[in-house]
């Protein structure tokens, strides 16, 4: 009879850890059919922009000391948790875990009472059973995650007169993290986050590419993201200007980012963009744009909830004393 594998939660030491977090997700994203979250560049991302990144994040693994993924609470406290491909069936007990450590006084608009939140793509079908079985229930707000083949046809870009894409210069840092605010919802980095974000693992400054004016003003931006073991890579963050919108700098950064990833043998490209509340097509500007690029949906990763039950444990990770 096989025995049955127990998970261990601890915090989150060193670089090993995280070393190993990034091969798991490595493994798991050597399947091109399917989406996860996050991937290598987005782990560099959270990690930069935020401070606290050690502190929240708990280690899972099993009692000889394998690492088998790591669960930590984003914005709204929703909850990512990384998992490797072969390790999927021991969710159920970090979700066990996690709904002992994670609940608290709800923080979206359209909820009440004391609940936990977990990130979960409709496609991945042995979270969601899981999740079921757990009592928890789908909420609308998602994030879209799409990919293009750079094998087929791209355009050529055809930017307004004066502009252009290069990629980042030191000089650019301000401006670029000015505008970032400004675009697409994102939080405005400090100089000393982007800093952070430019050490990390998986950048590549050549591959940190910003759309400039006439007078080599940074206007828009795409951070790409190069995931080597796989030869794919992915888009996030990515914007414009919001006064120089519908001028086509968004659809011709996209197709100028996959024409330089196409000359260096790369074979996908991905995208995110979160904050979405409906399915519609085309529920927004960015959609728009992804969708005449030629970005196919790959997955909708959407929040999950539960609600706290009487009688549950002391939450300590919050500081509740007083159960739900």
């Amino acid at each position: 009879m096989e025995q049955v594998k127990a998970v261990r939660f601890r915090p989150f030491s060193n670089e090993a850890d995280y070393s190993a977090l990034r091969s798991l997700i490595t493994q798991k994203f050597a399947d091109p059919k399917r989406r996860f979250y996050p991937s290598l560049g987005d782990l560099d991302y959270i990690r930069s922009f935020d401070a606290s990144f050690k502190e929240k994040v708990t280690i899972c693994e099993l009692e000889d000391g394998t690492i088998i993924g790591a669960i930590w609470p984003g914005h709204y406290r929703i909850l990512y948790c990384v998992t490797g491909p072969n390790d999927l069936g021991l969710e159920d007990e970090i979700f066990a875990w996690a709904e002992q450590n994670y609940y608290a006084p709800t923080l979206l608009e359209d909820r009440t009472g004391t609940e936990v939140y977990v990130w979960a793509y409709e496609e991945d079908s042995a979270r969601v059973e899981i999740l079921e079985a757990r009592g928890y229930s789908k909420h609308t707000w998602y994030m879209y995650s799409g990919v293009i083949d750079l094998d087929g046809a791209i355009p050529t870009p055809q930017f307004p007169k004066g502009f252009k894409v290069r990629p980042l210069d030191v000089s650019d840092l301000e401006q670029k993290v000015n505008i970032m605010g400004g675009s697409a919802g994102l939080t405005a980095p400090a100089m000393d986050i982007y800093h952070r974000l430019m050490s990390s693992p998986t950048y590549k400054q050549e591959l940190d590419l910003v759309v400039v004016d006439e007078v080599d003003r940074v206007v828009g931006f795409a951070n790409v993201w190069h995931d080597t073991a796989n030869n794919i890579a992915i888009i996030e963050p990515f914007g414009t200007s919001s006064n120089q919108r519908r001028k086509g700098l968004a659809t011709n950064l996209l197709y100028e980012c996959m024409h330089r990833l196409r000359e260096m043998g790369l074979s996908r490209l991905y995208i995110n963009h979160g904050g979405l509340w409906t399915l519609d097509p085309e529920p927004d500007d960015a959609m728009r744009v992804y969708n005449k690029v030629g970005f196919q949906l790959l997955g909708n990763m959407f929040v999950w909830y539960k609600a706290c039950m009487p009688n549950c444990p002391t939450n300590t990770m919050w500081g509740k004393k007083d159960g739900c």
